[in-house]
């Protein structure tokens, strides 16, 4: 019987329906992934505050605001913010550009400031918090540029390696490595409980899923732009309709043509000879 307990609070779907988790030990609490906007992050900090016990610390398990845009908001000087070293650098790298890209679509409802996790970690280094290990694992470039998961016990919290029932996040380009990730992953989780950054527990299964979506939207795609690094916006519906019909009743939809440019040119810099 394992001793703590895990909370989830899952975003509006205006703020992704971006899961953070709680981790409620016998002194304190440990947070994975600190939310987006504003209002979420403040009702995130509300279910932290109604359990009354400290904030130990906090882990980011990759490099995209619905993750750590919430730190400064969650996280007082005195909380160590952890993260994989890449996760730490990536972070550092996008976070103006994510501000500059994504404050005039959320206003006010964007974070005005950002944290980078300080507590960096190397893949498979262990933290004790609250009496209880959290091991950080480095995956490298997949959902996005620096992606990693974190396990305690039987239970390993992964981000956005997959995304159940859920369309996902493509636009950063990495799917090809995405998809060599998904390969391994169902070993190396055998027998865990996933939490994912999106969507609703389960086990290895999901890694299967997402790589079934991800094979589907990468075909969709290589035959729509036909070398072209690029999609016109007919070839966007198109795709959006095919990827809507392989998934049907999930939400965010609109990520489908988000990636739609970036997987294109990710597919036309592979079929370039080396």
């Amino acid at each position: 019987m394992r001793d703590y307990r895990i909370h989830t609070y899952t975003a509006a779907e205006a703020g992704l329906l971006v899961n953070s988790y709680i981790v409620e030990a016998a002194s304190g609490l440990v947070l994975i992934d600190a939310n987006l906007l504003v209002s979420d992050v403040t009702a995130l900090a509300a279910r932290i505050d109604a359990l009354k016990k400290p904030l130990l610390g906090v882990f980011v398990t990759h490099a995209h605001p619905d993750h750590f845009n919430g730190l400064p908001l969650l996280a007082g000087d005195d909380v160590p913010v952890y993260a994989a070293a890449p996760v730490a650098d990536a972070i550092a790298s996008i976070a103006d550009a994510k501000r500059e890209q994504w404050k005039p679509v959320y206003g006010e409802e964007w974070p005005g400031t950002y944290r980078v996790p300080s507590a960096r970690l190397a893949d498979g280094e262990a933290v004790r918090l609250g009496g209880l290990w959290f091991t950080v694992h480095t995956v490298g470039e997949a959902e996005s540029h620096a992606d990693s998961y974190v396990t305690l016990g039987d239970d390993a919290f992964i981000g956005d390696l997959a995304f159940p029932g859920t369309h996902p996040y493509t636009a950063d380009g990495h799917t090809g490595r995405w998809l060599d990730a998904l390969s391994s992953l169902p070993e190396a989780l055998a027998g865990a409980r996933l939490y994912p950054g999106h969507g609703a527990p389960g086990d290895v299964g999901m890694f299967a899923d997402q790589r079934r979506y991800l094979l589907m939207y990468r075909e969709v795609v290589r035959r729509l732009s036909a070398g072209v690094p690029r999609l016109d916006e007919v070839q966007k519906d198109e795709l959006t309709a095919m990827m809507t019909s392989f998934l049907p009743d999930a939400p965010l939809t609109w990520m489908i043509s988000l990636g739609a440019d970036a997987v294109a040119a990710e597919l036309a810099n592979e079929s370039v000879p080396a």
